[in-house]
């Protein structure tokens, strides 16, 4: 993905703002408040952020300064095509537009949203509620916001860099094939849900099935311990029943017959009233045993329609359950083959689903042996032309090495030579004595020379003059001793410039222009040469070119063990040759793997669903069942009493007409027992009644205590009857089968989620063992951008493991390795930009070869004289097909660096 450029409407301060983007370096700079920090966000939101979203982030964008919604679009490169974004962020009424020039595609709404969300590798566009969680770690591992340059990326957590698509193309690139297969993957997957589906991170996950085990062995041991108690109430019960049929006992055996004895032995002292009172109390022990019999069987009455109706209950309800007994087997045998339907369907999508990951692994070395083949074609034709260009450039220095060593000052310096030389030539020419011989009559000579008629002479310096044989002039020209120290001057100019033209070897200063010329030219045309004919980019294509032909052997190879695949794949359909239609045929393949992976989800979840009601149809039967058994047995037990009863006290017609009679005979006795009582009073006061009066006092309180007894004895008994009812023994029986039932349940459950952990636990720690095959790349990554600190030696480390992503960045200082943490601000932020520029050079490939990184005052720590390891760093990411956006306050540090500078104002 590549930024092309953007334009920003009534957002913040910026009006109208239009901005293009260099495909290497962009350079923005402008003061504090220019709006650099307010571009960025912009771009930002206009990616990540959907278009109806509100609140704070949407707010930070609306302008106090110019009227209208925010609007941002963006042109951008990704997926073959140029992309055009348009986002006007209004709230709910918020439009987004998303075109493909190439494709003539057009998107708009929600389909425009997912449609960005593909072409960005992430899974959506952020809403309002994800905004202020979501929104910050959207693409943080390549958009660096001011003030955060300085942290600790790999500290923020997973979700702050694109830890899935890192780690498939460290996989891809063969750093970590060992590490992450597909089905490696699907294991951890695997492992992970069977454990959350009973744990979540503060403990049991709730309705979980450990859950609901933990919950049945609760309700076990509160049924248990109810059923105890009732057990325990039962026996209570009992044993207060025994002790009122004791008491009652010693009452009528005993205590009563006594106080009898002794109102007979008062009898003799008063005839009538011992006549009267053992009247009386023979009307009472008569009276007695009737009321006795009377209540006895009122109570037989009643305990018999009780469970005469206990009885008809429990024959309902064990109707009830053998008419769903006999439907069970079926229900079950339907809900079995049900689950087997499903499983089957399961097995064979998960079948395709494998077969098709088969086929996109293949695919998927295919394309990367098309594009090594394409890139190891085109590195040739590099390689080629650079050393086209290394060998003209061995030539011109041959060339330039054979030329003598002479510079433009060296030329300027010969012209000043000539020139001086000529103004003295000059000068001793103005001093010269002209002699003409206009006529003689002797011989004239001149320097011993003769002279003739009409001849001229002119000469610069002293000369003699000789007429005849006896007359000789010495002539001195105008000058005097100047013409000396001129004539000096210029013998020594003379021999200056020849001694240089020679050291030049060259005759003149017209020759020694050409070789300056011939020479500046060679210079040219190897300073042409010097940037692509290197022997360091040649040596780095030859090693480049090496290791492709070495990964393309190795693709050969690898593509040897998947001949049984091809062959299956290219019987269906043959293979494309070119690399575009294999990629295009990988991404019909993928969606298809995606609607397969989405089949087979929908298939687990179905066969979850039927073993989900196999499981509870067949826990209902087993309640059921044992309700069934509980419900027989208690049958049993009413049956059994019921004829108990009837064989003691008849059947109900019996005991209806027994209580009848009892009724009678009881009312009988006791209208002859008041009778008594009344002749008994019409009596005078007598000693021995008094005794006999206390006697009697004393008969009728035990007589009071009896009845007590035989209320508490029958309130006992009914308690009995009540708690036996449900067979207190048996319903303790059933709830320790249910507890034991439900905790064996809950061990075996527990026992497969230590199994499941155990599992994790091994599959983490052998992960762990291969982390350096995410790690190392990675770190290498990092030490190639900051190789002019470290030249020597690993740079950086980190470490890497499932469950935290990678962490503990480090970064090595002479011998040691320190933590991120301790380093200085301006060292923190180099490294951090170190991070993300190798995570992105990772990246690129999952996004047609680039990816932009922006830096937002990003190195306001850095030392000046670290700003050259910064545009090292920056220089190598764009050489390396990165798009890199910096904003600065402070544009002149960086000087001519960038391939494009924009200033905001």
């Amino acid at each position: 993905m590549r930024l092309l450029n953007c334009q920003l409407q009534n957002v913040r301060l910026h009006g109208d703002l239009t901005l293009a983007f260099s495909p290497g370096l962009t350079l923005i700079g402008g003061p504090n408040e220019s709006g650099k920090s307010t571009l960025v966000e912009a771009l930002h939101r206009a990616l990540f952020l959907r278009a109806t979203a509100t609140g704070a982030p949407v707010e930070a964008l609306r302008s106090r300064l110019h009227m209208g919604q925010p609007v941002v679009q963006l042109r951008f490169a990704a997926r073959n095509d140029t992309w055009t974004l348009r986002k006007r962020f209004s709230g709910s009424s918020g439009q987004v537009s998303l075109e493909g020039e190439g494709s003539a595609s057009r998107f708009s709404g929600p389909t425009a949203e997912e449609v960005l969300a593909e072409l960005l590798g992430v899974t959506e566009t952020v809403g309002s509620r994800q905004a202020g969680t979501v929104l910050p770690g959207r693409w943080a591992h390549l958009w660096v916001r001011q003030g955060i340059s300085g942290d600790n990326l790999l500290e923020a957590g997973r979700s702050h860099y694109d830890i899935d698509q890192l780690r498939l193309q460290l996989e891809r690139s063969g750093g970590a094939a060992v590490q992450q297969s597909a089905h490696d993957q699907r294991v951890e997957q695997r492992i992970t849900a069977a454990l959350e589906e009973n744990f979540t991170s503060r403990g049991t996950r709730k309705h979980s099935p450990l859950y609901q085990l933990e919950e049945a062995v609760q309700a076990g041991q509160a049924r248990m311990g109810q059923a105890l108690a009732r057990l325990a109430d039962y026996e209570s019960a009992s044993e207060e029943l025994a002790a009122l049929g004791e008491r009652l006992e010693q009452l009528q055996t005993v205590e009563l017959p006594a106080l009898q004895a002794r109102q007979q032995a008062l009898a003799g002292t008063a005839a009538e009233a011992a006549r009267l009172a053992g009247a009386i109390q023979l009307a009472e022990q008569r009276l007695e045993p009737i009321r006795l019999r009377h209540d006895g069987t009122a109570r037989a009455l009643q305990e018999f329609e009780a469970i005469s109706a206990e009885r008809h209950q429990r024959q309902q309800r064990l109707e009830q359950l053998q008419a769903g007994a006999r439907g069970a087997e079926a229900r079950e045998a339907e809900l079995t083959a049900a689950e087997h339907q499903q499983l089957k369907s399961w097995e064979t999508l998960t079948g395709q689903r494998q077969l098709l990951d088969q086929r996109q692994q293949l695919l998927q070395r295919l394309v990367e042996r098309a594009s090594t083949a394409e890139a190891m074609e085109r590195l040739a034709a590099q390689l080629e032309a650079q050393r086209r260009s290394a060998d003209q450039r061995r030539s011109l220095a041959g060339q330039l090495k054979a030329l003598p060593a002479i510079t433009r000052q060296t030329v300027q310096q010969l012209r000043q030579l000539v020139q001086r030389r000529r103004d003295a030539h000059t000068r001793l020419g103005a001093m010269a004595a002209s002699v003409t011989l206009l006529q003689a009559d002797q011989a004239v000579q001149l320097e011993g020379q003769p002279l003739q008629v009409g001849e001229r002479k002119r000469l610069a310096g002293v000369f003699q003059l000789q007429v005849g044989d006896g007359v000789v002039l010495e002539i001195t020209p105008g000058g005097g001793e100047a013409l000396g120290e001129l004539r000096t001057s210029m013998q020594a100019l003379t021999e200056e410039l020849k001694a240089r033209l020679e050291a030049l070897g060259a005759a003149n200063l017209e020759a020694a222009e050409g070789l300056l010329e011939q020479r500046t030219a060679l210079e040219q045309q190897l300073q042409a040469l010097s940037s692509s004919g290197s022997d360091v980019e040649l040596a780095r294509l030859e090693r480049q070119h090496g290791e492709l032909q070495e990964r393309l052997v190795a693709l050969d190879g690898d593509l040897e063990g998947w001949a049984a695949i091809r062959e299956a794949l290219e019987q269906e359909q043959p293979l494309p040759p070119t690399l575009a239609e294999l990629q295009a045929r990988q991404e019909q393949l993928s969606s298809t793997a995606r609607h397969t992976a989405a089949a087979v989800q929908e298939a687990e979840k179905g066969l979850a669903a039927a073993r989900q009601a196999l499981r509870h149809f067949q826990q209902q039967r087993l309640s059921d069942t044992t309700q069934l058994e509980v419900v027989q047995v208690e049958l049993a037990d009413r049956r059994q009493r019921l004829e108990a009863l009837v064989g003691q006290q008849g059947d109900r017609s019996q005991q209806q007409a027994r209580l009848e009679a009892l009724a009678a005979e009881r009312r009988q006795a006791e209208a002859e027992l008041t009778g008594l009582q009344a002749e008994r009073a019409g009596l005078g006061e007598h000693d021995s009644e008094r005794q006999q009066e206390q006697l009697q006092t004393r008969r009728e309180a035990l007589n009071r205590e009896m009845e007590q007894l035989l209320d508490q004895r029958g309130a006992a008994k009914q308690r009995c009857d009540s708690i036996s009812a449900d067979d207190p023994f048996m319903a303790v029986e059933q709830a320790r089968l249910q507890l034991e039932t439900a905790e064996a349940d809950h061990r075996q459950l527990l026992r497969r989620i230590e199994a499941q952990q155990l599992l994790q636990e091994l599959f983490s720690e052998a992960q762990a063992d291969l982390s350096s095959r995410y790690s190392e790349p990675l770190a290498q990554a990092i030490g190639a951008y900051l190789a002019p600190l470290v030249p020597e030696g690993p740079v950086a480390r980190l470490s890497y493991d499932q469950g935290q992503g990678f962490h503990g960045l480090q970064l090595r200082r002479g011998q040691e390795f320190y933590d991120f943490g301790t380093l200085s601000g301006g060292m923190r932020e180099q490294l951090a930009a170190a991070l993300r520029l190798s995570m992105a050079d990772v990246l690129k490939h999952a996004h047609d070869g680039c990816l932009p990184l922006v830096f937002d005052d990003a190195f306001t720590n850095s030392d000046p004289e670290r700003i050259d390891l910064v545009k090292h760093m920056l220089a190598t990411a764009v050489e390396r097909g990165l798009q890199v956006i910096l904003l600065t306050c402070d544009p002149g540090a960086y000087g001519s660096f960038a391939d494009s500078v924009v200033s905001l104002g």
